[in-house]
């Protein structure tokens, strides 16, 4: 007789696997589509909802450094997506906006979101789905503050 095993609730072990499964074919699929990878699509997309924001909002939005927001600002510059404007009265503070070619680079960036959203979300009822995307929401901030 076999032994019933329970269901394997090692919830951060799941997250991770799947995490660097989903990152790695976004990347790929972004990149065969659009030509971006994930990091710059955020950017495109948080740009779009928080155009001329500061450079600190948009690590803290898209979850990233400052360092590691700088270098990818950087790139997107180069390639026209992007660009920095004066944030404030001393001009030390920068902003960052989205150029013509970046809202354009945006749509196609949604549509491909989209597409593979799709994908991802096969086989869920939209309970289903809402009850993940709940708990991705919930998550960090049960591990944030007070970890008591």
């Amino acid at each position: 007789m076999a032994i019933a095993r329970p269901i394997d609730r090692r919830l951060f072990f799941w997250f991770d696997r799947a995490h660097t499964i989903l990152t790695k074919e976004a990347d790929k699929f972004l990149s065969d589509n659009s030509g971006l990878g994930t990091s710059q699509a955020s950017v495109l997309i948080y740009l779009g909802f928080h155009d001329k924001c500061f450079l600190s909002e948009l690590a803290e939005g898209i979850g990233r450094n400052n360092p590691a927001v700088t270098g990818l600002i950087d790139r997107m510059e180069k390639t026209g997506l992007v660009e920095r404007i004066h944030g404030g009265m001393d001009g030390r503070r920068k902003r960052v906006k989205l150029t013509d070619a970046g809202w354009a680079k945006r749509e196609k960036v949604q549509e491909d979101f989209r597409v593979f959203n799709e994908r991802l979300t096969k086989g869920l009822t939209q309970s289903e789905a809402d009850a993940v995307l709940k708990f991705l929401t919930l998550a960090p901030e049960n591990l944030s503050g007070d970890h008591g």
